[in-house]
């Protein structure tokens, strides 16, 4: 389902007015409960052509938590392996949310099931499509901070997972030099790196 975008005033400094394309139809092409579903629309664009296939992912939506520590201001990251780039790589504790939850509750979930601890405080930091075109992967993004070891991590063979504490220069330099592939993670270690504490 398409949702209209919240009006801003940047909306209005253009002068051309832009249009939204109108849905015809919508059927579902493949399912793959709960982690893909494809969607084949047909729509009408505002110059009148009509486009038979425009196609739309639908993934779950999911948190992501950039989790700082009081005592030296490291952040908490995972080593692990990465099947769809093949390596094992540096990313911050991330999970899907579940249907009943909120996105905060499933972001302290996630944080401490995948690595055993839970946090003072949490900040919301924005919530963003990873792809616009296909309108697939709303990643909810968190700072936690005031970490406190409570549990041990909860195992998964699919997930093993080594837990690093790295400092936050060294990390934005981890992500310049591509050391961390992922685009969602590097938007969050961007964006934490101009958030001051609540």
């Amino acid at each position: 389902m398409h949702r209209e975008p919240p009006s801003t005033k940047m909306n209005n400094t253009f002068a051309k007015k832009l249009q939204p394309w109108k849905l015809l139809s919508s059927y579902e092409r493949f399912s793959a409960p709960p982690w893909v579903k494809v969607h084949v629309d047909k729509i009408k664009l505002p110059s009148g052509r009509i486009v038979d296939d425009y196609y739309r992912i639908q993934l779950p939506e999911y948190v992501m938590i950039y989790a700082q520590r009081d005592a030296d201001n490291k952040i908490l990251l995972e080593r692990q392996y990465k099947h769809a780039v093949g390596s094992i790589s540096l990313t911050l504790p991330t999970g899907c949310l579940e249907e009943w939850e909120t996105p905060i509750d499933a972001g302290k979930r996630e944080l401490l099931e995948e690595t055993g601890y839970s946090a003072r405080e949490w900040q919301s930091v924005g919530s963003f499509l990873v792809d616009g075109n296909k309108g697939c992967g709303r990643a909810h993004f968190f700072i936690a901070r005031g970490l406190e070891k409570v549990a041990d991590q909860i195992k998964d063979d699919m997930e093993e997972t080594e837990i690093v504490f790295i400092e936050p220069d060294v990390l934005i330099k981890a992500v310049l030099r591509g050391a961390i592939p992922f685009l969602a993670t590097a938007a969050l270690i961007a964006i934490a790196a101009h958030q001051k504490p609540l």
